[in-house]
């Protein structure tokens, strides 16, 4: 089955594109939070930075005075910002993951009839065409697990990353935060 062949079914270039997004989004994901973690990791050294944990600390020094409940929904707001600007293209890659096989199999399907079909316009069931056809329809079913594995864990890796990278984030709000003062007991008579 030559190459060429493949390029001009719909399915498989589907997938091609779907492969290139999905790689795509991996690595931009990747690359972000590679930039965040440099970010926090200079602002922990004392350096310049741009990041979310100097942005939590920008936010604490000018807003302490108002109040506890104020600071922690900045905070908060700061943090989903950050959270959402991370995830990006993230839910994409997880519709990819999720559709690829499905794709590959429609594929499958679309192959096994022509083979059908290929036997009912040549007149016989040689071994030859049927195994041609079904060796053809087979590969969009391999396609499409080659795209949706690698997305799907891309997925869940990356989705795992991040929420590590924002509960740290959330830890260190939540110790910035001013503490709550006791309520002062009230004298009895």
């Amino acid at each position: 089955m030559p190459i060429h062949h493949l390029l001009h079914d719909p399915v498989i270039l589907v997938l091609l594109a779907a492969s290139l997004g999905s790689w795509g989004i991996i690595i931009d994901r990747l690359l972000a939070l590679g930039r965040c973690r440099g970010a926090d990791r200079a602002f922990q050294q004392g350096r310049a930075s741009s990041g979310v944990l100097a942005h939590l600390a920008r936010l604490r020094d000018e807003h302490a005075a108002g109040g506890r409940e104020h600071l922690a929904t900045l905070m908060d707001t700061a943090i989903t910002v950050a959270r959402h600007r991370l995830e990006g293209w993230l839910p994409v890659l997880g519709v990819i993951g999720n559709t690829a096989a499905y794709v590959g199999l429609l594929g499958t399907v679309i192959g096994i009839i022509h083979a059908f079909q290929a036997m009912k316009v040549q007149n016989t069931m040689s071994t030859e065409v049927v195994a041609s056809g079904i060796a053809t329809a087979l590969v969009a079913t391999a396609c499409g697990l080659g795209v949706a594995i690698p997305a799907v864990a891309g997925h869940h890796l990356l989705s795992a990353a991040i929420n590590r990278r924002v509960a740290e984030w959330e830890d260190t709000a939540a110790q910035w935060l001013p503490k709550e003062e006791a309520d002062e007991p009230v004298a009895r008579a």
